[in-house]
């Protein structure tokens, strides 16, 4: 029962991390959320999940209504989601800065992100 807790706080302390970011991209840089954003988000969070040992799906569930509000998600969908991520990955200019690891764990989020647009829409 402790660790069941211990992740909810977890997940409520990464979920508030993407809200801050949000809001410094929003009103500091005044300018919206772009594709680049939220992959830098979703890589820099699965690099901390691999530390701790939270998984691809509880990533997703957290950055899922900001990647969904933007509708940026929606061309990615129809894409298997390893060649999806390749695609997001090269369009954003990171691909090289993640270890083969860290990129099989982001295949897994952008996989169940896609599942929860499905879902969802």
């Amino acid at each position: 029962m402790v660790s069941k807790n211990h992740s909810v706080e977890r997940y409520i302390k990464y979920a508030k991390l993407i809200r801050s970011q949000v809001e410094l991209i929003q009103k500091i840089e005044n300018r919206p959320i772009a594709v680049s954003d939220w992959i830098q988000m979703a890589i820099e969070l699965g690099r901390q999940a691999l530390v701790r040992e939270i998984g691809a799906k509880r990533i997703a569930e957290s950055i899922y209504p900001l990647v969904d509000g933007s509708g940026q998600l929606k061309p990615y969908v129809s894409f298997p989601a390893g060649p999806a991520t390749n695609l997001l990955l090269g369009f954003t200019g990171t691909y090289n800065s993640l270890t083969n690891r860290e990129r099989r764990f982001l295949v897994q989020i952008i996989s169940e992100l896609q599942n929860l647009h499905r879902k969802n829409h």
